[in-house]
């Protein structure tokens, strides 16, 4: 069911065997400390932060909420009552909508293609005997990895670990591997979900990409900093700055542990949809088509190995990026080696990578927004797109219908 990773993990904080949700805010509000987890399409984390003289007892804490949740009924039925709130809430918004479709129409029904969230369909239908199976057969020991950043030393973060998880054992039988999370690659759809009197079209270009692992990963991370990094952007450049048809525009490059999912979207009026649509997929084609120069990439270079820089400076940037290594397999001198290998990559292969794994020709188009407005012009461009009325998107369908 959509959302059972990410309601489990919410749950985490919100009683043990021992505590209640309560003792346990205190408890952590007494330790100075911040604990937390959150599910992501590949993995769940769990982390905790404190001060070196409270980080034992954090962390013994830590593992009580990792190896004994409750998942109590009222507690989940609170998470679920904030979780439908917060849907809701973001179904009413053309660029939510646009977000939470766009993965159905790259995955389809694979399971990539879920909303991490939930759908509001899924979300009450979700039952603590859910909850405690998911975390039964997925919060195993076997599957964990633990990483310390910070002021402790190998043979102090061994014996914290040991003292803290030495005891973990399963709850049940072992979820089976999903062999291929991303599914088949589907045709490329064009589809416009039609939200009548929306003030907003949200545009969004979707392509389904590498993963983490891919050996072109440096090669289209630089080129999508390029592309849609920051205000300077190529995007941003031609649909703000140059035409004024946007507050901002990006691309995410959205590599996962099997085939991501690249977007490239922007928010503009209802009347120019079609031509934002058009000026984002003619952006990607360039960066597959022509060869940028060196002072192209020059500042884009500076900007990853700067932004890698600062996220090392602090305890939970460097926990999070060795955390991250781990997950997918990677070895820890990828630490080191990050910014020579952003150096190394040239111009050449960026156009290689975006022409080999970034086709246009592969891309999809998400448009949220007054149909009334552009689905004519939109029409004559794309004469086999697909119209779904938003009060009829159906998240749990990757047909969406």
């Amino acid at each position: 069911k959509a959302g059972v990773a990410t309601l489990t993990a919410a749950l985490l904080t919100q009683g043990t065997k021992t505590k209640t949700a309560p003792e346990i805010a205190t408890e952590i509000e007494q330790l100075g400390a911040s604990i937390g987890a959150g599910a992501g399409v590949d993995f769940t984390n769990v982390y905790a932060n404190a001060p070196a003289n409270a980080f034992p007892q954090t962390v013994t804490l830590m593992a009580d909420l990792v190896k004994n949740p409750t998942f109590a009924a009222e507690e989940l039925e609170r998470q679920q009552a904030q979780t439908l709130d917060n849907l809701r809430v973001a179904l009413s918004q053309p660029g939510s909508i646009a977000g939470q479709a766009v993965g159905r129409v790259v995955y389809g029904d694979a399971p990539y293609g879920a909303p991490g969230s939930g759908t509001v369909q899924s979300v009450p239908a979700i039952t603590p005997a859910d909850v405690a199976a998911f975390h039964a057969a997925r919060y195993r020991p076997s599957d964990a990895t633990l990483v310390f950043s910070g002021d402790i030393t190998p043979a102090a973060a061994r014996a914290l670990a040991q003292q803290a998880f030495g005891d973990w054992r399963p709850g049940g039988q072992a979820a089976a591997p999903v062999a291929a999370p991303a599914g088949q690659a589907l045709a490329p759809r064009i589809v416009v979900v039609n939200q009548p009197g929306a003030g907003q079209a949200a545009v969004v270009a979707a392509i389904r990409g590498v993963s983490r692992t891919d050996a072109d990963y440096f090669p289209l991370t630089l080129g999508n900093t390029l592309l849609g990094g920051g205000f300077s952007s190529r995007l941003n450049q031609e649909i703000r700055i140059k035409r004024g048809l946007s507050y901002g525009a990006g691309s995410s490059l959205g590599a996962r542990a099997d085939a991501g999912l690249f977007t490239a979207s922007t928010q503009t009026k209802n009347e120019t949809a079609d031509e934002v649509a058009d000026l984002i997929l003619a952006e990607i084609a360039k960066l597959g088509a022509e060869t940028p120069t060196q002072a192209d990439l020059a500042p884009r270079r500076a900007t990853l190995i700067g932004g890698f820089g600062r996220s090392l400076e602090t305890v939970d940037g460097l926990g999070a990026l060795v955390a991250n290594l781990a997950l997918y397999d990677l070895p820890m001198s990828d630490l080191a080696d990050y910014a020579g290998r952003v150096r190394a990559v040239t111009p050449e292969q960026v156009q290689a990578a975006f022409a080999e794994h970034l086709p246009v020709n592969r891309a999809s188009l998400v448009i949220v927004g007054d149909g009334s407005l552009f689905l004519d012009a939109l029409r004559a461009k794309h004469p086999n797109l697909e119209v779904i009325e938003a009060s009829e998107l159906n998240l749990n369908s990757g047909s969406l219908k």
